[in-house]
């Protein structure tokens, strides 16, 4: 069997990630441009990629940032709907939580889950996926950390073919091979944060919102924890907290 990294759609990804006026753009515009260009290599109707906090057991999760392409206005109030509709969660959250058991990053395509004559039969997927014109689904997700994640999800429109596993793949190939596609502080803490701090304050504060501990800190800058614990109480008075998880939620407040 020929390896789908050797097809023409792959090269074609590889020259459009690498041009020298894709390289140019922002991060953001980036994983704008690169799911617009995936929905097309893959004949999907819409896609979006997103990133939020949340263990993958957790039933609760929701973005905390998305970008959007190809939704109608409508459409987008139906995604939003979507994601709270206990019918999705049944549907294709659960399904996907299930791989996650297994691995921190999977890709899955409804077929793996639900046969045609299932999915098309079950009044679940005509009153939260078809009323918004969407209906056969691709999803790639990746905990990269614990309980931060990021994701591409496509949609097919009513009446599409399904998602195969070459299209799978693809997804797949992007998401665990390029970087900008993950998150990171820069994504939740404004330039204007760091004004007043010193360089040795700012990478206190920028570990501290990746999620490493004060012993943590300590080693990897190597000074002692009594000289982290004395950043953090300066941080901790400069933003009105009184801990990390207060310091991470409100830089994920003022998103």
């Amino acid at each position: 069997m020929q390896l789908y990294s050797k097809t023409d759609k792959v090269r074609e990804l590889i020259r459009w990630i690498t041009a020298p006026s894709f390289i140019a753009l922002s991060v953001a515009e980036k994983r704008e441009s690169l799911t617009e260009h995936l929905s097309r290599s893959i004949d999907a109707q819409v896609g979006f990629w997103g990133w939020g906090r949340g263990m993958p057991m957790d039933s609760g999760i929701a973005p905390i940032a998305s970008i959007l392409v190809g939704f109608t206005p409508e459409q987008k109030i139906g995604l939003h709907q979507m994601a709270l509709s206990e019918n999705t969660h049944e549907l294709l959250n659960v399904p996907v939580r299930e791989l996650l058991r297994l691995d921190s990053h999977v890709s899955a395509t409804r077929s793996q889950f639900w046969t045609d004559e299932q999915w098309n039969r079950d009044e679940r997927v005509k009153e939260s996926f078809h009323r918004f014109g969407f209906d056969d689904w691709l999803v790639s997700v990746d905990y990269f950390r614990e309980d931060t994640w990021n994701n591409l999800t496509f949609f097919r429109a009513l009446g599409a073919p399904p998602f195969g596993e070459a299209e799978k793949q693809l997804v797949d190939l992007a998401m665990a091979s390029i970087s900008w596609l993950r998150p990171n502080v820069a994504d939740i803490v404004p330039a204007s944060t760091f004004v007043d701090l010193s360089p040795r304050q700012r990478t206190v504060l920028m570990l501290l919102l990746e999620g490493l501990s004060r012993k943590q800190i300590a080693a990897n800058l190597e000074i002692t924890l009594h000289t982290v614990n004395d950043h953090c109480k300066e941080l901790y008075t400069r933003f009105g907290v009184n801990s990390s998880s207060e310091l991470s939620a409100r830089f994920l407040k003022s998103m």
